[in-house]
């Protein structure tokens, strides 16, 4: 199920924040949030756990400081992201996984002071050449992977992502020759998991390694807690997942006294805060499917097209309807496979009915684009005590084509 329903106090809320910010507008709710927050802050009490938010879920800032309120620091997958992390967190909390990344972001990174997260063998080389008798941690692939879509899985053993295991000791080695220390090691096996079991395998996995490590002080287990997205998923289990990861991490204590462990997930904390509010332009008979137009498109939520990613899309304004119709949901782009949802049982809905695409959250702003030249939608968070407050002001039309004249020094 979505992770609340519809009400007649939240279908006037949506209403009056289309009405003063207009649409299409992200929504997002603080105890929503909060809630999902204070769940995670709430396992492994009695153990060396901490938690890493991955910022490439959603980076509004506003959204950032809640997060680093609750304690938690950045998993950060580029520079720009642990630039911004650094307005929250100090450096130490920060951890930054690089990817095919620059001898320029890795100098920036060092001088900032960021905790580095090796993916390859040819850059643990560079970087210990470049920052010697320092301490850094490596990806490992764990030739384990899993995620909600095959573009999203990450840890199986053709991924692009991580060395090898049996590069290791090689690894170790290589660094020792600058000083370099390999204090922590990482692993991600998808986004989304579909079957716990892959992520339990994969945890036993990094534990049955980690004596290849003499300087072994983290453990980061990656993401990849999924949320409920169809009306029959069920929740992942965070508290069955701790009841069975605990004594796993307990018994690794016994003989690893000072390794702390880390988990850094993004859509299990922001996913079902958040929903796009949208209106529908458009109801057109096409013989065979009736679609229903709205004013956004993939270049604002892109997972429907991207990754066949469903949403729950509510009719706000018609939300007490007892009987459905099915359509066709359309976005605004000039692209055929611009289809939010087919065949879609909704209520009965007209031109300029509000309809709200649920568990947006997490990989919707984030992945939004200016494709068509539309600008990018309004963001507002409606607080704890129930007032808004807009966290994104939406771009006009003039405003796009300014920046794109100044950005292209065309005159």
């Amino acid at each position: 199920m979505p992770a609340f329903i519809i009400t007649q106090e939240v279908s006037n809320q949506y209403t009056e924040i289309a009405q003063q910010f207009g649409t299409p507008t992200y929504i997002y709710h603080e105890n929503l949030l909060n809630t999902n927050l204070k769940t995670l802050s709430g396992l492994f009490k009695d153990l060396p756990v901490k938690w890493l938010y991955a910022m490439k879920a959603n980076d509004n800032p506003h959204l950032l400081k809640r997060v680093a309120a609750q304690g938690f620091g950045f998993d950060t997958v580029s520079f720009e992201e642990a630039l911004l992390g650094s307005h929250f967190v100090v450096p130490e909390k920060i951890f930054y996984t690089e990817n095919n990344m620059t001898d320029g972001e890795m100098m920036a990174a060092i001088k900032a002071g960021i905790r580095l997260n090796i993916g390859s063998f040819t850059r643990l080389k560079k970087f210990a050449e470049a920052n010697p008798n320092s301490t850094c941690s490596i990806r490992i692939k764990p030739d384990i992977g899993d995620g909600h879509h095959s573009k999203v899985v990450t840890g199986n053993k053709d991924s692009k992502f991580g060395i090898r295991i049996d590069q290791i000791e090689e690894s170790v080695q290589v660094a020792a020759k600058f000083g370099v220390k390999i204090t922590g090691i990482h692993m991600h096996i998808g986004s989304g998991i579909k079957e716990p079991k892959n992520l339990l395998n994969a945890i036993d996995k990094m534990l049955s390694i980690a004596s290849q490590l003499p300087d072994l002080k983290s453990i980061n287990f990656g993401g990849g807690l999924p949320i409920p997205y169809l009306p029959a998923d069920k929740p992942f289990d965070v508290q069955e997942f701790e009841a069975i990861t605990a004594p796993k991490l307990k018994s690794f204590l016994e003989t690893h006294p000072n390794v702390e462990f880390w988990f850094e997930p993004g859509r299990y904390i922001m996913g079902n805060a958040g929903v796009l509010l949208s209106r529908v332009n458009t109801k057109k008979d096409q013989g065979n499917k009736v679609y229903l137009g709205t004013d956004t498109g993939f270049n604002h939520l892109v997972r429907p097209v991207m990754y066949d990613s469903y949403h729950h899309i509510v009719n706000v304004s018609n939300w007490q309807a007892t009987t459905v119709e099915k359509f066709e949901v359309a976005g605004n782009i000039c692209e055929s496979g611009d289809i939010f949802a087919s065949d879609r049982e909704i209520a009965p809905t007209e031109e300029g009915d509000l309809v709200a695409f649920m568990d947006a959250g997490a990989y919707g702003m984030t992945m939004a684009s200016a494709y068509n030249r539309r600008a990018l939608p309004a963001e507002v968070l409606i607080k704890e005590d129930g007032s808004v407050q807009q966290i994104r002001v939406r771009e006009t039309a003039e405003q796009m084509l300014d920046e794109l004249f100044s950005k292209t020094a065309y005159k």
